[in-house]
């Protein structure tokens, strides 16, 4: 079977040789002349050929006829692939990747675990994943839509519990709602529980036997068109969007956002790329920094823009779209960086990066969470640039941020030119023109956070000589121990997680000390084999030498090994107020 394989691409390898030859400069006339739409015919007349070519072999036995027009179809594939790879469109290559993946995502029967039972089940299956591919456009269409209107966008996380979700329908007034059917089976729910709902747009052509109130996309779609065009244009101060914050540490609550803080925090952010440059974003809409770093501001650079369809088929989708730019959090930076330090030594570092990232990838900007240098360091090897940024949603989101021109390992980056900063208590106050109009229908919280137009971030940091910003912890989470010390639980736990053996980890203070509350990274313990006992034994050593070089008061005296992950927020962060729930192992 191998023989046969190198054969094929043998042979596919010549003729897409003589397809490039005779469309070079010295080549042949009439192939340099041809373009996708003057090969429109030659295609419908391949394909025709080839059926006729099936009905000979029907009739007659003979297969020739069919080989010959086969060849003649697979030639138009790899003339309009070229055509294609000259206009820096695509490659044959990634016809035949997207073709085969494509395979793949629609057989799972044959390739993964689910189970049919004949014929028609496949067929069945095969319409549903197709359905699913197609979706995506509506929402998109839709979000932007809102936003660039006269009306406000409230992006919510689809994977929310139904109970959440009417919380925060109703908290946030919303009249209309665009709905996944993937979420259909909570459409009667929203509708009993949410009384002011009017409309409930679901995002596919056409809904049957739809109840009232409810729409498909396709009849909104058709009324814009002929509808006249819009004479008011949103005014600067008119609320684009309501970001519900994660919710760590509390409830959430529902930033407001202006039309002038987004355009504001889109212009500051000193980023550049050429038009055409491969973005994948991997972050939710509902995450501040996924709409303004990876859309808005991709959008005005003329970025392609890519959209992950699951975090689950990240590398893989780094692999298909091969971005040169991508937004992460730290916490999929550190997944990534372990899928790399596990692959076989021998392998060279760039023909890893190639397969991992897909090639092109140079930039990454994160947020959200500390990262430690140290995964700058590692990722550098590989060749791609982590670079860090500071912001939360209430700053739309972007404080500061490093540059590919301008950034110090370690910082968060430089304040961005419409963010004044300044310090009270080591707590990181800002105000500009960025920072949030306030929380939806919560004035006690907006008065709170907002004080004389100085946003409190409840962050810790500090401003080095140079005008780079750290970050040491956040206020809230401060440790204060009965000899007066603070300990800021961040700073420790970035270096404890650097172990391999350490999948998780929460700092508390308990019992006048300090507690380490660790998940075991489980691709470590299953290749090691380690039983419980192991486990809390080389994460008792580890700790033990960690302590050795620490201040009394830094010390970690306890140790609580987790039975199951940290319970985290929809942007993937842990919810601290939940860490106490542990389940030691057995």
């Amino acid at each position: 079977m191998n023989e046969n394989y190198n054969s094929s691409d043998k042979e596919l390898n010549r003729l897409v040789q003589v397809i490039a030859r005779l469309r070079a400069e010295d080549g042949c006339p009439w192939d340099r002349e041809q373009t996708h739409g003057s090969l429109k015919a030659a295609c419908v007349e391949e394909a025709a050929e080839v059926v006729g070519g099936i009905n000979i072999l029907e009739q007659t036995g003979n297969a020739e006829n069919l080989k010959e027009e086969l060849g003649d179809l697979l030639l138009q594939v790899v003339m309009h692939a070229q055509i294609a790879k000259e206009e820096g469109l695509f490659t044959l290559e990634d016809v035949m990747r997207g073709i085969t993946d494509k395979m793949i995502r629609r057989h799972p029967h044959v390739f993964e675990t689910t189970a049919v039972s004949g014929s028609d089940e496949v067929l069945v299956n095969w319409a549903e994943n197709k359905k699913q591919e197609k979706e995506g456009k509506e929402w998109m269409e839709s979000y932007l839509g809102i936003i660039t209107g006269c009306t406000t966008a409230v992006p919510l996380d689809a994977a929310l519990p139904c109970e959440d979700l009417i919380d925060l329908l109703n908290r946030s007034d919303s009249a209309a709602l665009f709905l996944s059917p993937k979420l259909k089976p909570y459409l009667d729910a929203f509708l009993e529980n949410c009384p002011k709902l009017q409309k409930v747009w679901m995002l596919q052509e056409e809904v049957e036997d739809a109840p009232a109130k409810v729409y498909g996309i396709g009849e909104l779609r058709n009324a814009g068109k002929s509808a006249s065009a819009d004479s008011v244009c949103p005014d600067a101060e008119d609320i684009a969007t309501i970001i519900f914050t994660s919710g760590t540490t509390g409830k959430s609550k529902g930033v407001m956002l202006t039309q002038n803080n987004l355009a504001s925090n889109v212009e500051a952010v000193k980023i550049t790329a050429e038009p055409g440059t491969a973005v994948l974003s991997v972050l939710p809409i509902h995450h501040a920094f996924c709409l303004v770093m990876d859309w808005l501001k991709g959008f005005s650079l003329g970025a392609t823009l890519c959209i992950n369809d699951s975090l689950l088929h990240m590398v893989r989708n780094m692999s298909i779209f091969k971005p040169e730019i991508m937004l992460m959090v730290p916490m999929m930076i550190e997944t990534i960086y372990k899928r790399l330090a596990a692959a076989d030594p021998s392998i060279p570092k760039a023909v890893l990066a190639e397969k991992v990232f897909g090639g092109k990838l140079s930039i990454i900007f994160t947020g959200g969470a500390h990262l430690d240098p140290y995964y700058i360091d590692r990722f550098a090897e590989y060749g791609v640039e982590v670079l860090e940024g500071y912001g939360m949603s209430e700053c739309s989101p972007v404080i500061s941020n490093n540059t590919p021109e301008n950034h110090k390992k370690g910082s968060i980056g430089k304040p961005l030119e419409n963010a004044e900063i300044r310090f009270e208590n080591g707590e990181i106050l800002v105000k500009g023109s960025s920072v949030m109009k306030g929380y939806y229908q919560m004035p006690d919280e907006t008065a709170e956070t907002l004080k004389d137009g100085w946003l409190h971030t409840g962050d810790k940091g500090y401003m080095d000589e140079d005008g780079y910003l750290f970050i040491n912890g956040r206020v809230k989470n401060l440790i204060i121990l009965s000899n007066g010390e603070n300990v800021s639980p961040e700073e420790i736990e970035n270096k404890l997680a650097l172990n391999p053996l350490v999948g998780e980890v929460i700092v508390t203070g308990e019992d006048n000390g300090l507690t380490a509350r660790i998940y075991p990274e489980q691709a470590v313990v299953e290749a090691k084999a380690l039983d419980a006992e192991a486990i809390q034994a080389q994460l008792q050593a580890f700790l033990d030498e960690y302590n050795r070089n620490q201040p009394t008061y830094r010390r970690i005296t306890g140790l609580v090994v987790r039975k199951n992950p940290f319970i985290r927020n929809t942007t993937k962060k842990i919810k601290r107020q939940d860490v106490l729930i542990d389940e030691p192992l057995a």
